[in-house]
């Protein structure tokens, strides 16, 4: 199982900002964006596939 940790900017755009192995991990690089002055929103989700996602990471 992986935990993906996505953002979503002011335009609605959703971005893959990371994968990890552990929650926790991805709560820490969260905790880390989240201390930025934008506005963005952010959140983390279950990865239980292996299936390739169709998506821009985000830089």
């Amino acid at each position: 199982m992986t935990f993906e940790l996505w953002r979503q900017d002011d335009n609605g755009n959703r971005f893959l900002v990371g994968t990890f192995t552990s929650h926790d991990a991805a709560e820490r690089r969260q905790a880390t964006l989240t201390r930025c002055q934008h506005k963005q929103i952010y959140w983390i989700a279950e990865r239980t596939t292996d299936e390739p996602r169709e998506t821009r990471p985000c830089r």
